[in-house]
């Protein structure tokens, strides 16, 4: 739900009253329940329940309806470290040596010129649905993962060949 590496964990759930829905807290952190489905058992949630009607406790936060669907956003910094294991993905620096092999060959034609293969964003969408929970923030994730994949690339290039160890 929340594109991290946070889990929801059913077995720990049960030994911890409710805290092994992890995921589910990360969706929504100021919330009373952590159990967002009727079948995700939530012990501290029911007795917090029953102590507001006791009239102990007031205002229980409970996520909202889009939380519950999954429609919310994620945080940008959230989208920012998902970007970043995504393009990690994607070896950068072989790419940067595969251009750089395909600029020094200059003289060859065109039509005979390999240049490496760059991922295209439906590579990317691939990857990132295989990394991460469904999130109606995984546009962003992938847009951002290839910007940083393409940034990369491009530092490697500004390497001069030499530091790189490439043939000049």
């Amino acid at each position: 739900m929340t594109g991290d590496d946070s889990r929801n964990n059913p077995l720990l759930a049960v030994l911890t009253m409710g805290e092994g829905w992890h995921n589910n807290h990360h969706a929504y952190p100021s919330s009373a329940r952590q159990g967002f489905r009727w079948w995700e058992f939530d012990a501290t949630y029911y007795i917090l329940l029953l102590l507001a009607r006791l009239g102990i406790v007031r205002n229980l936060k409970v996520p909202p309806a889009s939380v519950l669907r999954n429609e919310h956003g994620l945080a940008l910094k959230v989208v920012h470290r998902a970007a970043e294991q995504l393009a990690a993905h994607f070896d950068s620096e072989a790419i940067a040596r595969m251009i750089a092999r395909a600029r020094g060959k200059a003289t060859e034609t065109m039509a005979h010129l390999h240049m490496p293969h760059i991922p295209t964003r439906a590579e990317f969408m691939a990857q990132a649905r295989r990394m991460f929970a469904k999130t109606a923030s995984l546009d962003m994730i992938v847009d951002r993962g290839r910007e940083l994949l393409l940034a990369s690339v491009s530092r490697h290039l500004a390497v001069p060949a030499a530091q790189a160890g490439l043939p000049e």
